[in-house]
């Protein structure tokens, strides 16, 4: 069996790290936002500092409002699209592992997969790719003992116990471990 893991941990490490700054982005140019509305300097008159702290007053929780669900919008934005751009790097192999297993219980044994650089779950499909060269290994020569059976005079035992001996060798560890029951 395969001790890799499926998803990397310097992918998913990046994946945090790039939610985290999306996260961080959005709450300084909130908080930037913030400071440009609020931005109202005292000074002059004593009338001009109750006009500017009333105005504040006033237009502070439309304005924290405003803010919240710019940030809202913008990280939900935001990490929809970096879960769309991530998930295709582990959905695209799934896709392709479900559609060879389709092909295998319909007794095709396609050709080797391959997977983008990008993509997770390498393991994964790299299994399979064994799994799939060994049953392609094992049904030829399964087929060719049916075959050479079916053409085979009671005198050619000796080459029909070759080629079963050929078919137990290629199905390997399996036919040790108990799969001749």
């Amino acid at each position: 069996m395969n001790s890799q893991k499926s998803i990397k941990l310097s992918f998913s490490s990046a994946f945090q790290i790039k939610y985290c700054l999306v996260i961080l982005v959005v709450f300084f140019c909130a908080n930037f936002l913030l400071y440009l509305l609020v931005n109202k300097a005292l000074g002059g008159s004593y009338l001009e500092n109750l006009q500017t702290l009333y105005f504040l007053d006033q237009n502070l929780p439309l304005y924290l409002s405003l803010i919240a669900f710019l940030q809202i919008f913008f990280i939900v934005s935001l990490t929809l699209i970096i879960t769309l751009l991530v998930s295709h790097q582990i959905a695209g192999p799934i896709f392709r592992y479900e559609e060879v297993l389709g092909q295998i219980a319909a007794g095709q044994f396609p050709e080797q997969i391959v997977t983008r650089a990008t993509d997770q779950l390498k393991p994964m499909v790299d299994s399979l790719n064994d799994l799939t060269t060994f049953s392609r290994r094992v049904y030829g020569n399964a087929q060719a003992l049916s075959e050479n059976i079916e053409t085979s005079s009671a005198a050619d035992f000796e080459a029909l116990r070759q080629q079963i001996l050929k078919v137990r060798e290629s199905m390997g560890a399996f036919y040790s471990e108990g799969g001749n029951q």
